[in-house]
Protein backbone atom coordinates (compact mmCIF):
# COMPACT_ATOMS: atom_id res chain seq x y z
CA UNK A 1 0.00 0.00 0.00
CA UNK A 2 1.50 3.34 -0.98
CA UNK A 3 1.49 6.51 1.09
CA UNK A 4 -1.33 8.21 -0.82
CA UNK A 5 -3.69 5.29 -0.23
CA UNK A 6 -2.86 5.23 3.47
CA UNK A 7 -3.61 8.94 3.79
CA UNK A 8 -6.91 8.76 1.88
CA UNK A 9 -8.12 5.73 3.84
CA UNK A 10 -7.30 7.42 7.14
CA UNK A 11 -9.11 10.61 6.10
CA UNK A 12 -12.16 8.54 5.11
CA UNK A 13 -12.06 6.70 8.43
CA UNK A 14 -11.78 9.90 10.51
CA UNK A 15 -14.25 11.84 8.30
CA UNK A 16 -11.87 14.76 8.00
CA UNK A 17 -14.26 16.53 5.59
CA UNK A 18 -16.48 17.42 8.56
CA UNK A 19 -13.80 19.81 9.80
CA UNK A 20 -14.42 22.12 6.85
CA UNK A 21 -11.71 24.23 5.27
CA UNK A 22 -8.46 24.13 7.27
CA UNK A 23 -4.88 25.21 6.64
CA UNK A 24 -2.23 22.98 5.13
CA UNK A 25 -0.47 22.75 8.50
CA UNK A 26 -3.28 20.64 9.96
CA UNK A 27 -3.00 18.12 7.13
CA UNK A 28 0.80 18.22 7.35
CA UNK A 29 0.75 17.13 11.00
CA UNK A 30 -1.64 14.27 10.24
CA UNK A 31 0.48 13.11 7.29
CA UNK A 32 3.63 13.28 9.43
CA UNK A 33 1.94 11.09 12.01
CA UNK A 34 0.63 8.55 9.48
CA UNK A 35 3.83 8.13 7.50
CA UNK A 36 6.18 8.64 10.44
CA UNK A 37 8.22 11.14 8.42
CA UNK A 38 9.15 14.10 10.60
CA UNK A 39 12.37 15.44 9.06
CA UNK A 40 11.40 15.69 5.40
CA UNK A 41 8.96 18.58 4.74
CA UNK A 42 9.62 18.38 0.98
CA UNK A 43 8.29 14.80 0.80
CA UNK A 44 5.20 15.68 2.85
CA UNK A 45 4.38 18.74 0.74
CA UNK A 46 4.96 16.80 -2.48
CA UNK A 47 2.63 14.02 -1.32
CA UNK A 48 -0.04 16.54 -0.33
CA UNK A 49 0.19 18.32 -3.69
CA UNK A 50 -0.20 15.00 -5.51
CA UNK A 51 -3.45 14.45 -3.62
CA UNK A 52 -4.60 17.97 -4.51
CA UNK A 53 -3.88 17.28 -8.20
CA UNK A 54 -5.86 14.04 -7.99
CA UNK A 55 -8.83 16.09 -6.74
CA UNK A 56 -8.85 14.67 -3.21
CA UNK A 57 -8.96 18.21 -1.78
CA UNK A 58 -10.95 21.34 -2.47
CA UNK A 59 -8.91 24.53 -2.38
CA UNK A 60 -10.71 27.66 -1.22
CA UNK A 61 -9.90 31.08 -2.49
CA UNK A 62 -7.65 32.88 -0.02
CA UNK A 63 -9.39 35.20 2.42
CA UNK A 64 -6.04 36.67 3.34
CA UNK A 65 -2.91 37.10 1.28
CA UNK A 66 -1.04 34.45 3.22
CA UNK A 67 -2.48 30.98 2.73
CA UNK A 68 -5.06 28.77 1.10
CA UNK A 69 -7.41 26.52 3.00
CA UNK A 70 -8.18 22.97 1.97
CA UNK A 71 -11.04 20.56 2.58
CA UNK A 72 -10.89 16.81 2.07
CA UNK A 73 -13.06 15.60 -0.81
CA UNK A 74 -14.38 12.09 -0.07
CA UNK A 75 -16.06 11.92 -3.50
CA UNK A 76 -12.98 12.81 -5.48
CA UNK A 77 -14.69 13.00 -8.87
CA UNK A 78 -17.33 15.57 -7.86
CA UNK A 79 -16.21 19.18 -8.09
CA UNK A 80 -16.99 21.46 -5.16
CA UNK A 81 -19.48 23.62 -7.09
CA UNK A 82 -21.28 20.53 -8.36
CA UNK A 83 -21.39 19.07 -4.86
CA UNK A 84 -23.07 22.21 -3.51
CA UNK A 85 -25.80 21.78 -6.10
CA UNK A 86 -26.34 18.12 -5.19
CA UNK A 87 -26.79 18.86 -1.50
CA UNK A 88 -30.04 20.78 -1.99
CA UNK A 89 -32.03 19.27 -4.83
CA UNK A 90 -35.34 20.60 -3.56
CA UNK A 91 -35.64 24.10 -2.17
CA UNK A 92 -37.22 24.51 1.24
CA UNK A 93 -40.28 26.72 1.14
CA UNK A 94 -41.82 28.01 4.33
CA UNK A 95 -45.20 29.67 4.21
CA UNK A 96 -46.96 31.36 7.08
CA UNK A 97 -50.75 31.42 7.12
Amino acid sequence: MNSEQIIVQYFHYKKIQNRGFVKYGVFRRIIEYLLDVHNNPYFIRKTFLKLVEKNYFYRSSPTSKKSYRYMFNPDKFIEFEQRKKHLMKFPIIITFD
